[in-house]
């Protein structure tokens, strides 16, 4: 297909109503980020759902009214009614769908992480360049009010020129998964902790989500990276059957600027949030940060990610731009809403991050603009996760190649 039949193609795009979806995968990821937000979409529409389970497939078909269900991924990517797709399996999957999809023309919407390594990174992308689609990483902090606000925050001077970062995120449920893991999760563990395909632990997990953020946040890449990692439940609990990757590890980053950044993450050990209080109930998450900068600090508390609360932040800066007193002061946030929720019914407010990343997307093909989270910022990501192994292998601090 040429440059001018693909145009054409965008231009039809642009004149229709609605981008039609296929979402492939249908675990948690699919449920909390993207089902719920395609099918309420005024211009989405959700076409298909595939899933090797195909009991599970068809119990998206049912609760989203798709069109079709299918348990088989190539044949979601051969329907001329499809065209974009959310690719919500795990990371093992996300290169070979990725480019298939691009070589059918489909626009695509990737889950985090964007692969395994750079090198499945750089197909990805050079498939979504050559076919001319739009290529969108599912990194949802980006979409995340609270945090949309801290870069608001910094942009605008009131912590001066930041120079340190620092995240904590954690929970306890490797202890204890009979019983610290919340129902309806297990699987959702299982795969990360268990396939051998997967390419990493917790540190392939949740390390992208906060390099992104935190370029986002700097306007810097990062230089030079320093890891250290552990697998506590091989080498202290004696439980090498969901050991085979880390859960556990400290990356210490640099950033050109000369920001530095301080990321530590686990699923054995978890932190009382400081604002929030959360660490404390079945199979919570605590995650929480500081910011520090020349002219003032700041602090954040999220929620779990499957809650569309805003969380929480508190300022003490020098800028007298806020309060008279110059003290620690709470930045306001819209409520937020306090609602069971859960994979199969997740509650909602406007702002969540994950609908205002389906609307990103979904615009970006109609419009024909770029989405604000492409295929480079994945692969700057990942960049980051390979220095971080081969930092702690080595004991070697590392420079990031370009």
């Amino acid at each position: 297909m040429d440059s001018e039949t693909n145009l054409q193609l965008l231009k039809l795009m642009k004149m229709k109503d609605k981008v039609r979806f296929g979402v492939i995968g249908c675990g948690v990821a699919a449920w909390m980020g993207h089902l719920t937000w395609i099918w309420e979409h005024p211009n989405a529409e959700l076409v298909v759902v595939c899933d090797t389970d195909i009991e599970r497939a068809i119990q998206a078909r049912q609760r989203y009214n798709a069109r079709a269900v299918s348990t088989s991924y190539q044949d979601v990517l051969k329907r001329d009614d499809v065209d974009a797709v959310s690719i919500c399996t795990p990371p093992a999957y996300h290169h070979e769908m990725a480019v298939a999809a691009a070589e059918h023309k489909k626009h695509v919407l990737l889950e985090k992480p964007m692969a395994r390594n750079v090198q499945e990174c750089d197909d990805i992308i050079a498939a979504a360049e050559h076919n001319e689609i739009r290529l969108m990483l599912g990194h949802e902090k980006r979409f995340n009010f609270g945090l949309e606000r801290i870069k608001q925050i910094i942009d605008n001077g009131t912590l001066g020129e930041v120079f340190y970062l620092v995240v904590h995120w954690g929970a306890a449920v490797k202890l204890a998964p009979d019983e610290l893991i919340p129902e309806g999760y297990r699987e959702n563990y299982d795969w990360r902790w268990k396939d051998e395909r997967v390419g990493g632990g917790i540190i392939l997990d949740h390390l992208p989500h906060y390099v992104d953020l935190w370029r986002w946040w700097t306007g810097s890449e990062v230089e030079t990276v320093s890891a250290e990692i552990q697998n506590v439940t091989r080498d202290y609990l004696g439980n090498p059957e969901i050991g085979v990757w880390e859960d556990f590890g400290v990356v210490l980053m640099r950033f050109k600027n000369g920001t530095v950044g301080v990321f530590d993450t686990g699923t054995v050990g978890r932190s009382l949030s400081p604002i929030l209080h959360i660490g404390s109930g079945l199979g919570e998450w605590s995650e929480f940060g500081y910011i520090h900068g020349t002219r003032g600090h700041l602090t954040f508390d999220l929620p779990p990610w499957d809650s569309p609360e805003h969380g929480r932040i508190m300022i003490w800066s020098l800028e007298n731009k806020h309060q008279s007193d110059r003290g620690w002061y709470q930045v306001e946030m819209p409520e937020p809403t306090r609602a069971p929720g859960g994979p199969l019914s997740p509650s909602t407010n406007e702002q969540y991050m994950f609908r205002r990343q389906i609307d990103n997307f979904v615009q970006s093909i109609m419009n024909d603009t770029q989405p604000l989270v492409g295929g480079r910022d994945g692969r700057a990501t990942l960049a980051v996760v390979e220095a971080a192994y081969e930092s702690h292998r080595t004991g070697q601090k590392l420079q990031i190649k370009p």
